[in-house]
């Protein structure tokens, strides 16, 4: 399901048969790592890891990365995928705006991790910053881009970055969930 990550050293290629009729087809396991409530240790600021997964720095890691949020936070807060739409969307456009407006990591991917914050769900999206520094284009009211950070501060409870200590960006966003709807 999510074959856009590339593989870890420690991971092990798998036979898969591929949909297609003919020999089987060598293919990475993907780097994915899940956690139960038990294995739960919580960051410095409370907030309890749900699962972290690699994705290679294209446009074609944003699908797997709604999937995996949406899987992910539906099993933990018992809520049906149709009721995660704000969630997947607002993780589109941050894995999106990543993508295309920032480097990945040296392996040349992105990390995208999920934490329970209390009764929040918090999205944040791992690259190694800017790809350079372009500036702000005039507001046009129709544009079909750049609106990712506006559906952002519009729909989710709270959003911000930070750079860490080995120079990565942490692009984040929080949404409450409940009854399956992102609630401002």
């Amino acid at each position: 399901m999510f074959g856009y990550s590339p593989p870890r050293p420690r991971e092990t290629a798998t036979h898969v048969r591929d949909a297609r009729p003919g020999p089987p087809v060598l293919t990475a396991v993907p780097s994915l790592e899940l956690c139960s409530p038990a294995d739960w240790d919580g960051d410095a600021d409370g907030n309890l890891l749900l699962g972290e997964i690699d994705l290679a720095s294209t446009p074609a890691a944003v699908r797997p990365a709604r999937t995996y949020v949406r899987e992910l936070v539906g099993y933990h807060f018992a809520t049906g995928p149709s009721g995660l739409g704000d969630l997947q969307l607002l993780t589109s456009e941050a894995v999106t705006n990543s993508v295309l407006h920032a480097r990945p990591l040296r392996d040349g991917t992105i990390t995208l991790a999920v934490l329970r914050a209390g009764d929040r769900v918090r999205v944040e999206v791992i690259d190694a910053g800017p790809a350079r520094s372009v500036p702000p284009m005039p507001e046009d009211p129709l544009a079909v881009s750049g609106r990712g950070l506006h559906l952002i501060a519009a729909i989710a409870s709270g959003h911000g970055s930070r750079r860490n200590g080995d120079g990565t960006i942490t692009f984040w966003f929080e949404a409450d969930v409940s009854n399956g709807r992102c609630v401002r």
